[in-house]
């Protein structure tokens, strides 16, 4: 089994944390069905990069995520 190093088990940390936090913020929305497909986009995005072992692109990854959620946040706010 391969041993993670310290950086790459930090950096899976954040990539989990974002996740979860991406997973709590869909369940404020409202329309069941824009929800489920928010879900799978969600769900498809990681898996794509579940292969990822570079540090640097796992990281523009993960800003990327941030970014995608913020905007939506925003966006839900403003729709509210």
């Amino acid at each position: 089994m391969n041993q993670l190093s310290l950086k790459h088990f930090i950096v899976r940390s954040q990539v989990v944390a974002l996740y979860r936090d991406i997973m709590r913020t869909l369940l404020k929305i409202d329309d069941q069905d824009y929800r489920k497909e928010m879900r799978e986009w969600a769900r498809t995005e990681f898996n794509r990069c579940r292969k990822l072992t570079d540090l640097g692109e796992i990281r523009t990854q993960v800003a990327l995520g941030r970014r995608h959620l913020n905007e939506l946040k925003l966006t839900m706010q403003m729709a509210s």
